[in-house]
């Protein structure tokens, strides 16, 4: 099964993933994204996988690279600690995709300056 074949299985959220998708592709310098156990990974730069979850529960969840205090939080589209080094979030509303690629923008900005970068908070600010 694709991505595609995958996403579409969220009825509602269906348009926010292939958003995700082709949001998240357009940024990676020609990667696609790749399945990798039961995420879908964007090869070639891991800044970003997708676990589409349709059975139980309708979400995607979202794993980006760089830690939670890295990123500019956005109240819509909460985020936690997951693996070392990543962040993750859950998608369940159409209204939350702006939050989601905000977040994808920044993971890709964090993989480009590497695992050695020094960490700084991302702060959004009114002027």
């Amino acid at each position: 099964m694709s991505i595609h074949e995958e996403i579409k299985e969220l009825k509602y959220l269906a348009i926010t993933g292939f958003a995700l998708i082709d949001f998240a592709e357009s940024i990676s310098d020609g990667g696609k994204f790749e399945l990798n156990n039961k995420r879908w990974v964007i090869r070639p730069k891991n800044f970003v996988t997708l676990q589409p979850h349709w059975k139980q529960t309708l979400n995607i969840a979202i794993s980006l690279r760089g830690n939670p205090h890295e990123f500019a939080e956005l109240t819509e589209l909460p985020l936690k600690e997951g693996m070392s080094g990543y962040s993750e979030c859950k998608v369940t509303l159409p209204t939350q995709l702006a939050a989601a690629t905000f977040y994808i923008r920044r993971a890709k900005e964090l993989y480009t300056k590497g695992n050695r970068r020094i960490q700084k908070q991302q702060i959004l600010k009114e002027i």
